[in-house]
């Protein structure tokens, strides 16, 4: 892709793949007692598409946008607890453009079956989960046998901590179904320790628990720090902190070889968030980061990461 940098290789490590399947069950739950109960009409609302039944549909117009942008390849992270199978879809249609995760729920007794049959049989490459939607501590023993799996099959796991706002929830003002109890990046820091192997990566810089990010890396280096979404979250900071300032105290603090470039896109018709990119670009370039770290954040991490060529 063609940059403020030159020519860049783009790997965008965190987009929701927001299947037909995933829209009926998030409308479905988020929908109860809203003004508007009818799917489409609160579609229309917020201003999405209904995506196509079909996941490879779905997924050949997501490849379209990574052409559009020169995007090389995406990270498709599954947005709903059973439906592995979408992204699997996606991913067996276009395997030189998408790496799949699973969702897990570590509750669910047939979890750790299923992550490896996700792993073992679907091609999926990484896990990742909420553990203030499904209440659980990173370091609780029932989320070891997952940690098991991706130490066998090196991959990467993702948890969102921080603060966790629905965009329909946002839309519409409604209060968060997180448990901010579990919000917490520094419960990571056992896991990470006792699974030294795993590539650990907590999204949105932390998405409110920044300095609680920065100092789980610091403790761990197998942590990595991706900088996806708009982050809005740095409005609720007690201090003055800009997006800019953001990327410098990261880079201080963990150098770029642990951070790694995401946009959080999702839905359509608003497809790649070619906005957030740039804004990341030039951030980069305004604190004179070299080309060859920028490299790294922006798709050689990633690369390390999962194993690509």
């Amino acid at each position: 892709m063609q940059t403020i940098y030159g020519d860049l290789r783009i790997i965008d490590s965190h987009v929701h793949f927001f299947s037909a399947t995933f829209f009926t069950a998030f409308v479905q739950q988020r929908g109860r007692g809203l003004p508007v109960h009818d799917r489409q009409a609160l579609l229309e609302t917020l201003g999405w598409e209904i995506p196509p039944e079909d996941p490879v549909a779905l997924a050949a117009r997501w490849v379209a946008e990574m052409d559009r942008y020169g995007i090389d390849r995406m990270v498709l992270l599954t947005s709903l607890v059973g439906d592995e199978a979408s992204v699997a879809t996606a991913v067996q249609a276009f395997p030189e453009r998408f790496i799949g995760y699973i969702r897990v729920d570590p509750h669910q007794p047939d979890m750790p079956d299923r992550v490896e049959y996700a792993l073992g049989t679907l091609g999926l490459r990484g896990i990742k989960g909420f553990p203030a939607m499904e209440c659980f501590h990173a370091y609780d023993e029932i989320v070891y046998p997952l940690y098991e799996l991706a130490a066998a099959y090196q991959v990467p796991v993702l948890w969102h901590f921080g603060l966790l706002q629905s965009a329909i929830g946002a839309h519409l003002k409604l209060p968060s179904q997180a448990d901010a109890r579990y919000s917490n990046p520094m419960d990571l820091q056992k896991a990470a320790r006792d699974f030294p192997t795993v590539p650990f990566i907590i999204p949105h810089f932390g998405a409110g628990y920044f300095g609680e990010t920065l100092l789980a890396a610091a403790h761990c280096p197998n942590i990595f720090i991706d900088t996806s979404s708009a982050n809005g979250w740095i409005r609720y900071l007690p201090y003055p902190l800009d997006l800019q300032g953001v990327f410098a105290r990261t880079l201080q603090a963990v150098g770029p070889e642990r951070i790694i470039f995401g946009t959080d896109s999702s839905w359509f018709p608003r497809g790649f968030r070619a906005d957030v990119l740039e804004t990341q670009l030039q951030i980069l370039a305004a604190l004179q980061v070299p080309r060859e770290a920028v490299e790294l954040i922006m798709g050689g991490n990633m690369a390390r990461i999962l194993r690509l060529e």
